[in-house]
């Protein structure tokens, strides 16, 4: 019996764009969910996430292997503690009997800084809990191996500018035995013209767009879809925009910003700016219609933040420079390990523990060589890293302004588990630390009330060689429509042993930055929102969606995505960006901001750090935030 014609179609479409391919993208290597904190749950699975076969897909190989975005058994741990599930058997917990001069919950850039700069300051027992197989929270890497070659990617954390001689990031740098200032990169090894590159792939046709393009398709009438290439330098002549919409994105792109700017952090600009959105600065400063934000602009100019300009402080678009005014050097600008900022986190972890790594504390050797997990938890070695330990209450014993030490439990293979600290950090992010620390006051609480979080779904496709976009002329290219909005091949650090030599015949790993603005509704429900479709997902239908989009795209000029793409990697960030509404950076009505209730009040025996408090997802905020909380806990 011949199969129904809609199911034929279906398979030929799945032929078509390589769904059946033997790629690395569903051979699940995570497909049983390991013994941990999801036992504990007696099999209950929150409702917005498929099974766990479904939805994980293939990690790569190497170090992270394991750990691509917030694993199933994070989430799942995760959402139990949000609903109460642990409440009743945390009193049943085992105690260790450890007693730690500081555990600091949470092993991302700030958590291990923080425990970096309690060893140089102070010294003695310091433990570090983090929810994942391996730590660095964001700041991890993704590696294919396709057609013999490995290739690399960043999952989060991106890039650095080099700090200028003499400053306060270059001692941390000289603190972790980061040996050298700028990287050099790969050489040309195509044809000629040869193509510029970018060191990173957030260019988003920065500067000169001759290389770079934007791409038309339904949404504007485009059937096929419409290329422009150079599309700044053109003036978008041939884009499917009516002239005024034109004349509106050549304004916001030509016209000079010659309103005031804010000078430092807390001058009568910013403050001013903390008062409006993004939105309304844009459309006021740029003469542009709300429309135009939102269909171009979003969530593109609020992508350092998760969500787009509608419901973000308008300083928010000077943070970053008023914070750090002098620590880049702009002649030398941003610079990339090849897989993002993992390499701070590996020196960090040698720094702590020197046989993490074998080989001497350099870049090359640290980037190069595997991390050696069981050395991270051993007896009697100053800091000790606990991995696939998810916290989940943390809380004085007895009043906090006399308690001699604070009772930290956690889940981790299957159990529950307590030990006891001196001091704690707490450098989780916002959305479990209220929830984690259970005597914490109303103050903060209310604090922790107006931090508001996205998602972001980071989505590594490794193709086979970029041919197609050479053929073009484009290095990276923006769209409007789909899934993601751009992305950019880029020249890789020459470190850890790769080649040395890159051109439209290499392998490469194309990044898409996927964010889940929903432009008009109120701040929090476009996180819930944006979550919700993030981890209600299947793997196969966001592999659908790229095969989708890369075919209309780029078929014309010879992708074909069944041949060409080589594997998938989806790292899934549910709390990716904390998104800092008007008011949040320097308060409303008088009150103090947020942010400063916990980076100027510390809870006891507790103090907060993570990127959360400064309002900007940096890895120099997420080291400043542990120093300051370290500094703060001194005399308790």
């Amino acid at each position: 019996m011949d199969a129904p014609q809609g199911h034929s179609s279906r398979d030929s479409q799945n032929e078509r764009l390589g769904m059946n391919e033997p790629i690395s993208r569903r051979d699940f290597i995570n497909g049983t969910l390991a013994a941990g904190a999801g036992m504990l749950l007696s099999g209950q699975t929150p409702a917005a996430l498929p099974p766990e076969r479904d939805w994980t897909g293939y990690g790569g190989i190497g170090d992270y292997r394991l750990s691509n975005g917030n694993t199933y058994e994070v989430m799942t741990a995760g959402h139990a503690l949000r609903d109460g599930a642990f409440e009743g058997a945390a009193a049943s917990a085992a105690d260790t009997g450890e007693m730690y001069d500081l555990a600091v919950v949470g092993g991302g850039l700030s958590g291990l800084a923080a425990a970096v700069f309690f060893q140089k300051r102070e010294g003695g027992r310091c433990l570090v809990l983090d929810d994942h197989p391996i730590f660095g929270g964001e700041a991890k890497r993704n590696e294919f191996l396709v057609d013999g070659r490995v290739v690399v990617a960043h999952q989060g954390s991106a890039m650095f500018p080099v700090p200028r001689a003499g400053g306060y990031v270059a001692a941390v740098y000289d603190l972790i035995g980061m040996d050298r200032p700028a990287f050099q990169y790969q050489s040309w090894a195509g044809p000629s013209p040869e193509l510029p590159l970018p060191h990173t792939p957030y260019e988003l046709g920065a500067g000169r767009s001759e290389n770079y393009g934007f791409y038309f398709g339904p949404r504007f009438g485009a059937h096929p879809g419409v290329w422009v290439i150079d599309p700044w330098g053109r003036k978008l002549e041939g884009a499917p925009l009516s002239d005024p919409v034109k004349a509106e994105l050549m304004r916001w792109r030509t016209v000079d910003d010659a309103g005031p700017r804010p000078k430092t952090e807390g001058d009568a600009v910013s403050r001013q700016l903390d008062t409006v959105t993004l939105e309304e600065f844009l459309m006021a400063r740029h003469h542009i219609s709300r429309e135009t934000v939102r269909t171009f602009l979003s969530p593109g100019e609020g992508g350092g933040y998760g969500l787009g300009p509608d419901v973000l402080s308008a300083y928010c678009a000077y943070a970053p420079e008023t914070e750090w005014p002098d620590e880049g050097d702009p002649e030398l600008g941003d610079q990339m390990f090849p897989d993002g900022n993992s390499g701070f986190a590996r020196l960090m972890v040698k720094t702590l523990i020197p046989d993490a790594f074998p080989g001497p504390r350099t870049v090359e050797a640290v980037w190069r060589n595997p991390a050696h997990l069981p050395s991270l938890d051993r007896a009697g070695q100053p800091t000790r890293i606990r991995l696939n330990a998810t916290v989940v209450r943390v809380e004085h014993e007895g009043d906090p302004a006399h308690a001699p030490h604070v009772v930290l439990t956690y889940a981790k293979g299957g159990r529950l588990i307590r030990v006891k600290a001196r001091k704690v950090v707490m450098a989780g992010g916002s959305w479990t630390t209220k929830h984690v620390v259970r005597d914490l006051p109303e103050s903060h609480r209310e604090a922790y009330a107006q931090f508001y979080r996205s998602p972001c779904l980071m989505a590594n496709v490794a193709v086979r060689n970029w041919r197609f976009l050479y053929r073009m002329g484009i290095s990276g290219c923006r769209w409007f429509e789909g899934i993601g909005s751009y992305l950019q091949v880029r020249k890789m650090a020459t470190v850890g042993g790769g080649s040395d030599s890159f051109g439209p015949d290499s392998p490469t790993v194309l990044t898409l930055k996927i964010l889940f603005a929903s432009p008009g509704l109120p701040i929090g429900e476009q996180g819930a929102r944006g979550r919700a479709r993030l981890l209600g997902t299947p793997f196969a239908q966001y592999e659908r969606a790229f095969r989708e989009q890369f075919g209309d795209m780029f078929a014309p000029a010879g992708f074909d995505p069944r041949r060409d793409i080589a594997g998938i990697i989806l790292n899934r960030w549910g709390h990716a960006y904390v998104n800092p509404q008007p008011g949040f950076f320097f308060g409303v009505d008088g009150k103090p901001a947020p942010r400063d209730v916990l980076r100027n009040q510390p809870h006891g025996r507790i103090a907060f750090a993570n990127t959360d408090l400064p309002g900007a997802m940096d890895h120099r905020n997420a080291i400043l935030e542990a120093d300051r909380a370290v500094k703060q806990l001194a005399g308790a």
